[in-house]
């Protein structure tokens, strides 16, 4: 087979199985590199698509009548076409032409892994729940409950970071994907003193009292609390109204602002590009560079590209500021004022100097970094957004939106020009929205992964869908406890509804690293889990009856596939009780 040429080997490949050329892979280094061809995969990909599964169905009851066939029929009768006479080969190629031009979600000059993303398309997928923190208080454990997500590196391991609702910031490894078991991974690596996050900032971090400092820790529901600069390693936290710097490796606090009013956002931290950060009424520039550790300097110059004169400000803010912040006056000093409250993303497209601000209004701000505060442009939508991105494509920016319009999900996309802005008067650049087939439920985060999209709704509900924003590649409910409960709704109430996990919603999607096979990192709002693409959890930690955390097992010595089992038949006994209740006294006039 090996003294073959590598096209007739690939041409004999095309007419395989996907599933029937990955042993191929282990049969030499030769028919490895020749069976992983990115082609080879794209057309797989294309073949097992719902776009083209749309077509067969359509084909079927639409077209000329033809006995029920299976759908490797299909292929099989391409491959008759193809060799026979050259009219029929022509057509089947043509047919193909149109149906990978109608799909392929690529742009011009963009790489893709298409074997990594026949395996994110159609791979099992398992959540791994990372290790809980407690607190001891008085001889007691009580379980503690995260309160914001990030994440960064630290050679070749990817660390998680997140504050807990004691003040503390809590870190942890989830090495990498491809790594071999190892009982560190999934575990808490570092946490520092309870109380570092505090409201009353460092000053007031030590004294105050730990319970009052959770409570305050747990009543902002910020989402976008959490920034950080993998070049500085330095994380930004977000506690009401102060902003707090924490040096990643001794997890102190090495500077502090105060902001006018509460922060509700937080932008991507690349250094050396100023962070913006948005508060409830107003949108600031935050440069790391001109901060000073754990104080509240009186005054700082602003280097600002399009600047003439250097403008400082006293960040104890004065009457007339708050003044101007709320009358809407014109703004004199280097923030911008936001007549409508709560933004709730902001996002970055680098290496452009344009920053877009979603949220609780109906428009998408843009402001270029230039000329802030100045507003550049507006962008309506009419839905109230939850998570802004942008898709990879440096010549034609894309950005994508989720939210919700009339108590459904909204799933939008705005094909931006060159200069990172919408173009009225261009049609090419019309802008496509989801808000019939996104989610019956509002859409709480979004983030790119591969040359797919993911987002997440309220009904714990993961969805895959192509660029088009419309097309479902694959869905997955966080609650499933395996693959047969993997497009179910939400849990139901009920006696059986036990399990801690049920009904968790994912507030926040980060995928871990930039390939199309990618593990996700899942935020629910108080607990952290890793999503891959694995038959089992990488990690899994039970607890003991003492409040210990055991990795690979649950209370009492009960295993993994124990736990899992008993999930299923509680759920099938919870939809045995609903159709009895609802069946009870139908027709018995009850």
């Amino acid at each position: 087979m090996e003294r073959l040429p590598a096209e007739l080997l690939l041409h004999i490949a095309s007419f395989l199985e996907a599933r029937d050329i990955i042993p191929l892979h282990l049969v030499s280094k030769h028919l490895f590199k020749i069976t992983r061809d990115n082609e080879l995969w794209k057309r797989f990909c294309l073949d097992d698509s719902s776009s083209i599964a749309g077509r067969r169905r359509r084909d079927f009851l639409y077209g000329p009548p033809i006995p029920i066939q299976e759908p490797r029929v299909f292929e099989l009768q391409r491959a008759v076409a193809r060799s026979g006479n050259s009219n029929a080969s022509q057509k089947a190629e043509a047919a193909t032409a149109r149906g990978m031009a109608s799909w392929d979600p690529t742009y011009p000059d963009e790489e893709v892994d298409w074997y990594g993303e026949y395996i994110a398309r159609h791979a099992p997928l398992s959540m791994s729940w990372l290790e809980q923190p407690f607190s001891e208080q008085h001889g007691l454990r009580e379980k503690l409950e995260t309160r914001g997500l990030g994440i960064f590196k630290d050679h070749d391991d990817s660390m998680v970071v997140s504050p807990l609702d004691d003040g503390s910031v809590c870190v942890w490894n989830i090495g990498r994907e491809d790594a071999p078991p190892d009982s560190r991974i999934g575990r808490i690596m570092a946490r520092s003193k309870p109380g570092l996050l505090s409201v009353n900032g460092p000053d007031g971090s030590t004294s105050q009292d730990p319970t009052m400092s959770r409570a305050k820790m747990t009543s902002t529901g910020v989402v976008e609390c959490v920034s950080v600069d993998r070049a500085r390693n330095k994380a930004y936290f977000a506690v009401q109204s102060g902003l707090n710097e924490v040096d990643l490796t001794t997890l102190q606090i090495s500077s502090y602002d105060r902001y006018p009013f509460s922060i509700t956002a937080l932008s991507e931290a690349a250094h050396p590009i100023p962070l913006t950060v948005g508060t409830s009424l107003s949108l600031h520039l935050h440069d790391s560079r001109l901060s000073n550790n754990g104080g509240r300097p009186s005054s700082w110059i602003s280097d600002r590209v399009d600047t003439n004169s250097n403008v400082s400000r006293d960040l104890r803010y004065s009457t007339t500021d708050f003044h101007r912040l709320s009358s809407g006056d014109p703004p004199q000093t280097d923030y911008a004022t936001l007549f409508h409250p709560s933004p709730l993303s902001i996002l970055h497209i680098n290496p452009s100097s344009a920053i877009y601000v979603a949220g609780r209004f109906p428009s998408i701000l843009n402001y270029d970094r230039r000329y802030f505060p100045n507003l550049t442009s507006a962008i309506h939508s009419g839905a109230r957004l939850c998570s802004i991105a942008s898709l990879p494509t440096p010549n034609h920016p894309t950005l994508a939106a989720a939210g919700e319009y009339n108590g459904k999900g909204s799933l939008e996309l705005y094909p931006l020009d060159s200069a990172s802005i919408v173009s009225p008067s261009d049609k090419s650049l019309e802008p496509a929205r989801n808000r019939t087939s996104a989610s019956r439920s509002k859409l709480l985060s979004l983030t790119p992964h591969g040359a797919r999209l993911l987002f997440s709704d309220s009904d714990g509900q993961l969805k895959w869908v192509e660029r088009d924003g419309s097309t479902l590649v694959r869905r997955w409910n966080i609650n499933a406890v395996n693959k047969f409960f993997s497009d179910s709704v939400s849990a139901r109430g009920g006696i059986f509804n036990a399990d801690p996990n049920e009904g968790d919603v994912a507030r926040k999607l980060l995928p871990v690293g930039t390939g199309a096979r990618s593990e996700v990192c899942v935020w629910t709002g108080d607990k952290v889990g890793i999503l891959g693409f694995k038959d089992k959890p990488r990690f899994s930690f039970g607890v003991d009856k003492d409040g210990t955390c055991t990795p690979d097992g649950s209370s009492d010595g009960e295993s993994v596939d124990e736990r899992d089992y008993g999930k299923m038949m509680r759920r099938a006994l919870e939809r045995q009780a609903d159709e009895a209740r609802f069946m009870r006294g139908l027709g018995l006039g009850g």
